[in-house]
């Protein structure tokens, strides 16, 4: 279940949370005040009297949910943290996070695909040149200490948040395909975190480099 934070009233939770839902089963586009309304159990006056429209409704839910994963993200890239240990964390911080909520990959898919600009300004309004920059000087410095190989900085990102992403996109198949419930799962992915965080370090490391990244606890 969304977790919406503690600024907001106890009416206004109910809403965001019927929103989430509605969201993630129709989109931005197939869903109305009025169903939000329907599904909160609150009048349709309410809904826009606090949020004033449900494109309002959709950036709340973002931005919550954005913000959080955004800042830890920036955290740890202006961290002194030892490379391949900064690298382990970025996997696990969207593991974190999606374990949370698992439905918030269908959630941003379905709007990119229905609304690609408007999710485009909101990546490009938290600045994310920054966290491409500091990343590039990181991976130079590594490169010059020939502890990894000469790394693309783009397909060393897309492949950290694809691979971390892709498991929850895609939930609702696998676990059909897995025979598994929900719950187990979630559970096989949360191991599964481990599996990727290795596998991206090994391919930047190289054949060739003797380099055997230590193990960090989750967190």
């Amino acid at each position: 279940m969304f977790e919406v934070n503690g600024d907001y009233t106890e009416v206004q939770g109910k809403i965001i949370e019927a929103a989430r839902q509605l969201f993630v089963k129709k989109g931005l586009k197939g869903t109305t005040v009025r169903d939000i309304a329907a599904e909160s159990g609150v009048n349709i006056a309410m809904v826009n009297y606090y949020f004033r429209s449900k494109e309002k409704l959709f950036d709340t839910i973002f931005e919550d949910v954005f913000s959080m994963l955004a800042d830890k993200i920036f955290y740890l890239m202006d961290s002194d943290l030892p490379f391949f240990e900064l690298v382990r964390k970025w996997v696990y911080a969207y593991y974190d996070m999606l374990l949370e909520y698992p439905c918030f990959p269908v959630f941003v898919l379905n709007e990119l695909v229905a609304n690609p600009r408007k999710l485009t300004k909101k990546f490009k309004d938290r600045k994310p040149y920054l966290l491409y920059l500091r990343l590039c000087e990181r991976i130079k410095a590594e490169e010059e200490k020939g502890t990894i190989q000469i790394t693309s900085v783009p397909s060393f990102i897309l492949s950290v948040i694809s691979l971390s992403i892709f498991p929850f996109a895609v939930k609702p198949a696998a676990t059909q395909l897995l025979s598994m419930t929900d719950e187990n799962y979630l559970k096989f992915v949360d191991k599964h975190r481990e599996y990727v965080a290795d596998f991206i370090i090994k391919a930047i490391v190289g054949a060739n480099l003797c380099v055997r990244p230590k193990k960090i606890p989750k967190g």
